[in-house]
């Protein structure tokens, strides 16, 4: 869609050039009749006043004209650019040939005097467009100043649209309140109206969201946290009974309930951190020292499973980011390639700096996934081959969302791709310096 004010300052100087031409056509064509009357009314006079001064000194100034004074058949004057033979004998206004041009002609007989005018037609013309150019120059001289005051009278009509259009650019995710308009046009005042209204329906409605989350959230901690303190005593109890056979189905009952209450924090934690509602506190902040933090806090998963983990790259890689949303985003990365490394495997971060970019590359040598799964992978809930995944770990699919919005909360790029080992997975985030 074209800009409106682009629109209307071509409708509007494209009218102004065409009804100007067409003004221009007209006052020329009726400049070149009126000046053509004027020169005939000029020659009627001049023949009036050569037989009215007859036998007088010829007057000055007429050298360009062509003038015959006949006395019944006998020539009495004749100047430069006349004939000496007569050059009409039609009384009036005619046009002839003569002298290698084309005149018009005007003869007068009074009595028996004969008075023939010409002027040359090309005389009359050059000097008809002289007079029309004169008249009309001034007004095509004035298009681009008329261009320029129709562009400044738009520019200031469509101002109010132009500050409702910054203001709401320049509102953040998290800024739904009503955008204050001083002198709004009656044109304009629907659409602010309207827009308004907008606005206060989606903030009831993420105020209902938050609202929602945080009561499930707490509705079901508390009964989750009580049925897995149950569960521990009631294992406790079985086993002290010396009942054995029934370990299995509670250890399993115990498994169910707790990757259901990391399913809640997993999902908390991606409401929160969506970049619409997360109230982000950007800061330079030292990736590398964060990526150690991180690492120091999942030592003893990693060395419950005896993975080996090592840290590349960049000892000191300054990025401008959330402190929370960046170590959430690495501890994500380093939790999901140590869920699904087998015991024993290896995990790798490097740290890069690229023109204008820093890179993280976190990879294992766990069972990887094909790379038609790549770009699914970051799909809410979604896991490689169900809750069947060859890793036989269990999991929520919602580690990589997560990633995702992070990442775009940073405005950064994340992408995935085979590890250097033989099997394994490479996750690749890079964030704006």
């Amino acid at each position: 869609m074209r800009s409106v004010r682009h629109y209307l300052l071509t409708i509007l100087i494209a009218l102004l050039t065409l009804t100007s031409f067409l003004a221009a056509v007209q006052s020329y064509r009726q400049s070149v009749a009126r000046s053509e009357q004027l020169f005939d009314q000029d020659l009627q006079l001049l023949s009036a006043a050569v037989l009215a001064n007859v036998g007088a000194k010829a007057p000055e100034g007429l050298e360009s004209l062509a003038i015959q004074l006949w006395q019944s058949q006998q020539l009495r004057f004749a100047s430069a650019l006349a004939p000496q033979h007569r050059i009409t004998q039609t009384p009036g206004f005619t046009e002839q040939n003569f002298a290698g041009k084309r005149w018009r002609v005007y003869a007068h007989q009074q009595d028996d005097w004969w008075v023939v005018v010409a002027q040359p037609l090309q005389q009359r013309q050059s000097l008809a467009d002289e007079v029309v150019i004169a008249s009309i120059y001034p007004v095509l001289w004035s298009l681009p100043l008329q261009a320029l005051l129709i562009w400044l009278v738009v520019s200031r009509a469509l101002a109010p649209l132009k500050r409702f259009s910054a203001q709401l650019a320049s509102k953040k995710a998290n800024d739904l309140t009503p955008v204050q308009l001083p002198a709004v046009p009656e044109e304009l005042q629907q659409v602010l109206n309207t827009t308004n209204q907008l606005l206060t329906r989606l903030h009831e409605a993420f105020e209902r969201e938050k609202r929602f989350a945080s009561d499930v959230a707490h509705e079901l901690r508390n009964p989750l946290s009580t049925l897995q303190i149950n569960l521990h005593n009631a294992l406790s109890a079985w086993q002290q009974s010396g009942q054995p056979q029934g370990e299995h189905s509670m250890a399993q009952l115990q498994q169910g309930v707790e990757r259901m209450s990391q399913l809640i924090e997993q999902i908390m934690l991606l409401n929160r951190t969506n970049p619409e509602v997360f109230q982000a506190q950007m800061q330079p902040l030292d990736w590398a020292g964060l990526c150690r933090e991180v690492i120091a806090e999942r030592y003893p998963q990693l060395e419950a499973k005896q993975q080996q983990i090592e840290l590349l790259g960049e000892e000191q890689l300054t990025v401008l980011a959330d402190p929370f949303a960046l170590k959430l985003l690495i501890s994500n990365l380093v939790g999901n390639a140590c869920k699904y490394t087998p015991a024993g495997g290896q995990l790798q971060l490097k740290l890069s700096r690229m023109p204008n970019m820093a890179r993280l590359e976190v990879e294992d040598n766990g069972p990887g996934m094909d790379e038609k799964e790549f770009e699914r992978a970051f799909d809410r809930f979604y896991r490689v081959g169900g809750d069947r995944h060859q890793s036989r770990t269990p999991g929520s699919g919602l580690g990589l969302a997560i990633v995702k919005e992070l990442v775009k909360l940073h405005q950064g790029r994340v992408w995935l791709s085979h590890s250097q080992w033989a099997t394994g997975l490479k996750v690749t985030v890079e964030l704006p310096l």
